[in-house]
């Protein structure tokens, strides 16, 4: 099955993780929550399937285009 990499899309600081390895998600649910100059910004999977691996942790500061989540895509 295709995977799909999440990558941060500006860099700031991973304010709270909302999915765990394993969990189902739809391309609407948000995944995390970056906070980039005092606001808070949903990062969303765009992908239905099953998390694979979360790269990041949550307080950990990320530069835009940094792996953030791999989804394993279900058709």
């Amino acid at each position: 099955m295709p995977e799909k990499i999440v990558t941060a899309p500006l860099p700031g600081l991973v304010k709270k993780i909302l999915v765990s390895v394993g969990q189902n998600i739809t391309d609407k649910l948000p995944v995390l929550i970056i906070e980039a100059m005092k606001m808070e910004n949903m990062i969303y999977g765009r992908a239905k399937g099953i998390v694979k691996e979360i790269y990041v942790k949550e307080g950990q500061k990320v530069r835009a285009g940094d792996k953030l989540i791999t989804i394993i895509a279900a058709d």
